[in-house]
């Protein structure tokens, strides 16, 4: 039996023993609410033991928050020399619980039902973390060592796309530096070569105020010489809807015109999960009026845009999207004299990551897939943003591959995760490691 069958062997003994562990992860709430704070520490020094116990040659916790409370954990198993290394990257923070009376289980209390693991987290992605940490326990536990380092990177801040200062490039750029890596974000297993961009804008559009009860007198012509339409008031509402209706629109002509053959395409090798069509403008916030008996004189929505960065720059979407805004106010009375506001970039402003098909470490983590699920790989794109742009700012290539996938209820109201794809990681990984770094004589 060849290393890659005795480490998937392995993997499906210990498939108990894998989804505990994910369960022991999920349980912490490591909520980043996109603040100041996180909750990463709990979780990270649990983690950390895990990896000593597991015979780690290094392990090394590292926090660049002014607190020294959102640690890094970087942990490495050297290899014997004469192979390439790979990095295994994940976050550790999760995303707030917005409703939790909608979950069917707790959301830190993870549950297993129809083949599932439920609860934050399990997709996003602490499972991708469970799933690399078992692969290179295997390897070990089997006695098959490596002529490559492999080093396993759980990270904090990504959520707050704080990679920079405290998370995943603050440690790439002081604690290692790999031949290639893999981000376990949700992909459904698919090799993800590619990611969108994201930012966002607010569009503020102003009115003016009045009472509810002289609402008649805006909107309708008076006699007698009575004041009305803009000079008693003016809805920020209502102003406000033929931009919302101009960004659906713009939205799906993006899609239309941009046409990317990685993110958004198909799938090359098989189906993309994720769906065809690239560009999002989403309504992330929307805030307007100001009391309860009062004309709205303000609205404010603030968009995010994911779009294919590799086609079409930010400052050209954003430019069109001040064309289009500028034009529309052009025709009405009121918004002439007092343009819409906006502003961008704000909150994030995030480039995606790019690693051409041909790299070898993209052919061999495809043959990995392969080996380990005996299907065709599927080659596409990343429908978000994630750390591995970071990495690849500091030199390493880096793509995502992980169990899970973004529609698993990722960011909503019960979360969760296919333990058959756990398993399938857990082995894709092991499987990429020996074939990457090589089996040592």
């Amino acid at each position: 039996m060849d290393a890659k069958q005795v480490v998937f062997s392995y993997i499906d003994q210990h498939r108990d023993d894998i989804v505990a562990l994910l369960k022991q992860m999920v349980a912490y709430p490591t909520v980043n609410d996109g603040e100041s704070e996180g909750n990463e520490l709990p979780m990270q020094e649990f983690f950390a033991e895990q990896m000593r116990h597991a015979r780690f040659d290094s392990v090394v916790m590292k926090a660049y928050d002014a607190e020294g409370k959102r640690p890094n954990v970087v942990a490495t198993r050297k290899g014997r020399g004469g192979g390439r290394s790979l990095a295994f990257n994940g976050h550790s923070d999760v995303v707030p619980i917005s409703y939790p009376d909608r979950w069917e289980f707790p959301p830190f209390s993870p549950e297993v039902k129809d083949g599932k693991l439920y609860g934050r987290g399990t997709s996003d992605m602490k499972g991708g973390l469970a799933a690399a940490y078992y692969a290179l326990k295997a390897l070990a536990d089997c006695g098959i060592a490596l002529k490559g380092d492999v080093v396993l990177h759980s990270s904090v801040g990504e959520e707050s796309q704080s990679a920079e200062t405290i998370g995943a490039e603050r440690a790439v750029k002081e604690l290692y530096h790999t031949d290639f890596a893999i981000v376990c974000e949700p992909s459904n297993l698919e090799v993800q070569i590619a990611s969108s961009a994201l930012v966002f804008f607010n569009l503020i559009v102003q009115g003016k105020g009045v009472h509810v009860s002289a609402v008649n007198q805006m909107r309708f012509p008076q006699p007698g010489g009575l004041l009305s339409g803009n000079e008693i008031a003016v809805d920020a509402f209502r102003k406000s809807l033929p931009f919302v209706a101009y960004f659906n629109r713009l939205e799906v002509e993006w899609n239309h015109r941009y046409r990317d053959k990685v993110l958004g395409y198909g799938g090359k090798g098989g189906h993309d999960q994720q769906g065809v069509g690239v560009f999002t403008m989403n309504p992330a916030f929307i805030h307007g009026g100001e009391y309860l008996g009062t004309v709205p004189s303000q609205m404010k929505y603030t968009y995010s845009i994911w779009y294919p960065d590799r086609l079409v720059s930010r400052d050209e979407l954003l430019d069109e999207i001040r064309r289009g805004v500028a034009a529309i106010a052009s025709t009405d009375d009121w918004l002439r004299e007092h343009p819409p506001i906006i502003e961008a970039p704000v909150i994030q402003d995030w480039p995606g990551f790019s690693v051409p098909e041909e790299h070898p470490g993209v052919q061999t983590l495809c043959g990995a897939v392969e080996a380990a699920t005996e299907r065709h790989s599927v080659i596409s794109g990343f429908r978000a943003v994630c750390d591995a742009y970071y990495l690849g700012r500091q030199g390493v290539p880096a793509v995502v591959l992980g169990p899970g996938a973004l529609n698993n209820n990722v960011h909503g109201d019960n979360e969760f995760i296919y333990i058959d794809d756990l398993i399938a990681a857990a082995k894709i990984y092991a499987a990429m490691a020996i074939d990457w770094c090589e089996v040592a004589e």
